[in-house]
């Protein structure tokens, strides 16, 4: 990697993101994935950006559903991003083994997250491909705060920012 790709790498690093977890579900196939490259795109009405990449199997479940939750993390809950973002779903069913509560969404079948600050179901309005990702653009449909708290912040041990 040359200097300058370094200076860019620790350059992105620098943009504040909130953690979360997006979940979703498609039949009996369900996952809950860390994201930190999301953003709010629209007010009227509220729009929801999540970047996903391809080869993550939430990435078919959104497609196939049409359909997402964002769970918003809290300051207190990086173990659980840390877990839902070093495991994969083709190989573990992360609610099950990692211990994650969760309840029925009031609109989507995506799994809602119990210890979130927030859940925000989101009905997917617009796909877009933007290099080696996906941009998922949802409309939130409901939402449900759970407790208060500040949300968790992308960390140098959270940061996965690999090119």
């Amino acid at each position: 990697m040359s200097a300058n790709e370094k200076q860019i790498k620790e350059g992105l690093k620098m943009i504040g993101n909130t953690v979360a977890l997006v979940t979703s579900q498609q039949g009996n196939l369900r996952d809950a994935t860390t994201v930190a490259w999301i953003s709010r795109v629209s007010n009227i009405p509220p729009l929801i950006m999540i970047s996903i990449a391809p080869e993550r199997f939430i990435h078919k479940l959104i497609l196939e559903s049409g359909e997402f939750n964002v769970a918003i993390l809290g300051e207190d809950n990086e173990e659980l991003a840390i877990y839902c973002g070093t495991n994969t779903a083709y190989e573990v069913d992360k609610f099950k083994e990692g211990n994650i509560a969760t309840f029925k969404a009031g609109v989507v079948s995506a799994p809602l997250i119990n210890d979130a600050l927030v859940n925000l179901e989101c009905k997917m309005v617009e796909t877009k491909r933007a290099g080696d990702h996906t941009i998922f653009i949802g409309e939130a449909i409901a939402a449900h705060t759970m407790r208060q708290g500040r949300p968790l912040m992308v960390t140098d041990r959270l940061c996965t920012l690999e090119y």
